[in-house]
């Protein structure tokens, strides 16, 4: 989603925290009226929800929803590794639990031998951020390769059209997953939902319908976009009319600060997953995920293509990843000319790798 700054519209953290409420009220207004014109119901059960219209199809992407039945029992939906996950042991206080020798040994081989292999290729770019953001999957992807990623146990959640990564919990204790940008397709939360138990999700995209729909069936949704400040932004959107041919749009829409989304909002400081797709958006706050935000690990698509200044972010932003090694990212994959996928897994915060790395 691609923000282009209308500085006209753009508010102050003030007066945001003041309309915060007439906004949600008006959203909340606006479905209510959306729902009574429709006729859909929503039935909530406590594993799955249900949808129901007239004809018996809510809208989803392709045209045609999860159609539930009443026999359907919620182990029957359940990835066998929902069980053996549901049966770790409680993860703790694990800021007072400490990495164990092990963890720290292999995340340091994992530091050593990924800066080996991805610094000589990433630094083939300094300078030139429009060739790294083009060439990227091509040649950085290479490193994805390294034997030593096959110990971090990497596994995918496949939506219909990408694949998102993430490493299992060793304990149990509440998680939580962030998505920013639904685009009207949540079958990878919902794998993830039936396969991670305790799994609580947070998901934020301007355009409502299908995407309240979708998410609210097992979480949290927000009717608006996450940039750097509050205000309008033109956002590249997938409208709901537009599921069937993914055509995307340039649309005015009302936009929240990612962190002030995050800590004031949300009210979270750990997150376990966050999985960011919003269309050119990332850019305006990527240098906040060094130190600002606590990310277990996230899968980010990258679109230069829509955003042309946003090259030089990234380059920037890889430069000081590779700088700090507070993460390692593999998965690279190309989706299009200036466009593309990464998974970064955090091998430094020490309550991270308690969780994912340490054995209980």
């Amino acid at each position: 989603m691609r923000y282009e700054k209308l500085d006209r519209s753009t508010v102050t953290m003030t007066s945001l925290k003041k309309y915060l409420p007439t906004l949600f009220l008006l959203t909340a207004l606006g479905a209510g009226f959306y729902y009574l014109y429709v006729g859909v119901q929503e039935v909530g059960g406590a594993n799955r929800r249900k949808f129901a219209t007239s004809s018996e199809v809510w809208d989803t992407m392709d045209g045609q929803g999860y159609q539930f039945k009443e026999d359907d029992e919620a182990s029957q939906l359940l990835d066998p590794r929902y069980h053996e996950l549901n049966l770790l042991p409680a993860c703790g206080d694990l800021g007072s639990a400490g990495v164990q020798q092990d963890v720290t040994n292999l995340m340091e081989s994992v530091k050593k031998q990924f800066s080996e292999c991805i610094t000589p290729i990433v630094n083939q770019w300094k300078g030139r951020a429009k060739e790294m953001n083009l060439e990227w999957v091509s040649k950085a992807s290479i490193c994805d390769k390294l034997p030593i990623f096959e110990d971090l146990k990497v596994i995918p959640f496949n939506n219909q059209h990408e694949t998102k990564w993430a490493v299992m919990p060793k304990c149990k204790e509440e998680n939580i997953l962030v998505t920013l940008g639904v685009g009207h397709d949540t079958t990878a939360e919902e794998r993830l939902n039936r396969t991670i138990p305790n799994t609580k999700f947070y998901g934020a995209d301007p355009i409502i319908e299908p995407n309240r729909q979708m998410y609210s069936a097992f979480g949290k949704f927000f009717p608006f976009a996450i940039g750097k400040e509050p205000g309008f932004t033109k956002f590249r959107v997938l409208p709901n009319q537009s599921q069937k041919t993914r055509k995307y749009v340039y649309q005015d829409v009302t936009t929240i600060p990612f962190v002030y989304f995050l800590h004031d909002i949300l009210k979270l400081q750990k997150i376990d997953f966050a999985w960011i797709d919003i269309e050119g958006g990332e850019f305006e706050f990527l240098e906040k995920i060094h130190n600002d935000v606590q990310f277990c690990q996230f899968n980010i698509e990258v679109h230069s293509r829509f955003a042309p200044a946003g090259a030089q972010v990234f380059h920037d932003f890889i430069f000081r990843v590779l700088e700090e090694q507070k993460y390692v990212f593999l998965q690279s994959m190309h989706t299009g000319g200036g466009v593309h996928r990464m998974f970064f897994l955090n091998v430094q915060d020490k309550e991270c790798l308690a969780k994912y790395f340490n054995n209980y």
